[in-house]
């Protein structure tokens, strides 16, 4: 029992039929993954920079903790100075 071409185009025509419904979802999926990745690519590009941004305000921190930690040494002799001043000078 051979199948006529009709009938291979009619068995085609119902697996179209029948798979329209997967191939939509499939379709829908694809949209959802590419937006998806395209979501995760800007959050790590913001990522890198925030983490740029921390290291910056790291090293700002470190440098004001430098410049103030000389500062209260340069007022610390800076006292001492003065008096020993008063020391000689009494």
């Amino acid at each position: 029992m051979a199948l006529s071409n009709e009938d291979l185009q009619a068995i085609a025509s119902l697996m179209d039929t029948k798979l329209n419904p997967i191939n939509s979802r499939l379709d829908n999926m694809d949209n959802r993954l590419d937006k998806l990745e395209s979501e995760m690519s800007a959050l790590k590009a913001g990522q890198i920079e925030l983490k740029k941004e921390m290291r910056e305000t790291k090293d700002k921190v470190a440098a004001t903790y430098e410049l103030a930690l000389e500062a209260w040494g340069q007022s610390t002799e800076n006292r001492r100075w003065l008096e020993n001043e008063k020391a000689i000078g009494c």
